[in-house]
């Protein structure tokens, strides 16, 4: 039973994006966050109550990106991170009002897509397209970039998995040359190892292990490891393009193709 709908590409005038429209909304006790992209109405970002669809607040005459809102407390404080088309704004859930903002993306034939990341008061991001990577220092002030390098990583749409004090990352596009499986230091941006080639894959963590899910349909499980690439098993699941995020539940892996819906049993790794 629907309870209401908005139209808010027609209502806030949100600009197409380069891909159309691919951001989630977020949702935070009574309030839906969306990343809508209403670049003439100052609707980058709009708050709708949950119980009614009722527009709360909207700011910013940021455009769209594909990064998903999300909600983290930043020295005491709620904020609602939003990764816009060439911005990061940290907003308060309450009335949207700005509490820092820093420069992110580029107009043109580009996405931000990867989600932010959050570690205590350091934000990180990361795009493709020569936008590169940053991190930065929250505090009650603002933000202050910390570092920003574009020969670190640049990842087209994949989050990178931050775990003891490293983020593992994919850099590279799917539709460029074999994209690098790498980990970082999250202090300078440096590369502890890479491994070339590796291919385009979105990444999740289970525990100490991580699966990477190739868009080329297979699946590679791997320790997790600052020293180097440790891979514990592969398999091919499908010759099929493999985009989606995948879910894990209870040692089952979750991922579909452009057709197929995919239930893997990883608790002793992957297998077809």
């Amino acid at each position: 039973r629907q309870l209401w709908q908005r139209k808010t590409h027609a209502e806030f005038e949100a600009l197409e994006g380069y891909f159309g429209a691919g951001s989630c909304p977020l949702v935070v006790g009574d309030r839906v966050f969306v990343n809508v992209g209403g670049h003439k109405t100052d609707a980058g970002v709009v708050a709708f109550d949950l119980r009614d669809g009722e527009t709360l607040w909207h700011v910013t005459n940021e455009r769209a990106s594909y990064a998903a809102p999300i909600d983290a407390t930043i020295t005491g404080q709620q904020t609602i991170i939003c990764l816009a088309r060439t911005k990061c704004l940290g907003l308060d859930p309450k009335d949207g009002a700005v509490r820092f903002e820093i420069p992110f993306g580029r107009l043109g034939p580009t996405v931000n897509a990867a989600l932010p990341i959050i570690d205590d008061d350091r934000l990180f991001l990361t795009a493709s397209y020569g936008i590169g990577a940053l991190s930065a220092r929250l505090s009650a002030d603002g933000a202050k970039e910390l570092w920003r390098r574009t020969d670190s990583l640049a990842s087209q749409y994949t989050t990178p998995i931050l775990h003891d004090d490293v983020y593992y990352a994919i850099d590279g596009r799917q539709d460029g040359p074999p994209a690098d499986l790498v980990c970082l230091d999250p202090n300078t941006g440096d590369r502890l190892w890479t491994e070339e080639g590796f291919g385009y894959a979105t990444l999740i963590r289970a525990g100490d292990q991580m699966i990477a899910v190739k868009t080329d349909g297979e699946l590679v499980l791997m320790k997790t490891s600052q020293v180097g690439f440790e891979p514990l098993s592969q398999s091919r699941l499908t010759s099929s393009t493999m985009r989606p995020l995948p879910a894990l539940s209870n040692g089952r892996l979750y991922v579909r193709d452009t057709k197929t819906l995919y239930c893997v049993d990883v608790g002793k790794g992957p297998s077809d």
